[in-house]
């Protein structure tokens, strides 16, 4: 898939395991960037020791039910996504679904249409696994994230607890049905 953000090439592609040094050294610089000043030191050491180990991330990368893409310029990674299906999925009372556990774009890049193109690509994905819908779970402490998902025509239909060291946080489950 080729589209344009600004004038560059960007191309979504399935990770393989050559991107995973590089993909775990972007997904751990983006969650910092994106979390770090909303939460204590601690709490986010812990988070990344357990959820951004090198060994946690190759389990994840290798569930047979999870697939990461990754979104690059230039063969540079400047975003990337993490969706589930069937039993890889953080929630199971959701069948018929495909998970978006993660969606990060760079920091910079934010808002030059990255993340919409996440989205078409993760709906395209659904579609053709004949799914029905897609959800997330996002942060109630990020409204930036959930009026995008908002723009993109999710709906809030729950929340789940999403345990950030010992910080209980309340994630909004997000629908959007195909």
């Amino acid at each position: 898939m080729n589209k344009n953000a600004g004038s560059e090439s960007m191309d979504i592609i399935k990770a393989d395991p050559s991107l995973l040094d590089e993909l775990l050294a972007f997904a751990r610089e983006n969650f910092i960037l994106t979390y770090g000043q909303l939460n204590t030191e601690e709490n986010m050491k812990t988070y990344l020791k357990n959820a951004f180990s090198k060994e946690a991330f190759l389990q994840e990368f290798n569930h047979p039910n999870s697939t990461f893409y990754v979104v690059l310029m230039d063969h540079v990674i400047v975003g990337y996504y993490k969706m589930n299906i069937g039993e890889a999925q953080t929630e199971s009372h959701y069948p018929e679904s495909l998970e978006i556990e993660r969606i990060y774009v760079s920091t910079k890049l934010k808002g030059s249409g990255i993340g919409r193109q996440m989205i078409s690509h993760a709906k395209n994905q659904a579609k053709k696994a004949q799914l029905k819908y897609v959800w997330l779970g996002v942060w109630e402490k990020n409204p930036k994230a959930i009026g995008f998902y908002q723009k993109m025509g999710f709906e809030e239909i729950d929340t789940h607890i999403f345990q950030l060291g010992d910080d209980a946080q309340t994630d909004i489950i997000m629908k959007l049905i195909l």
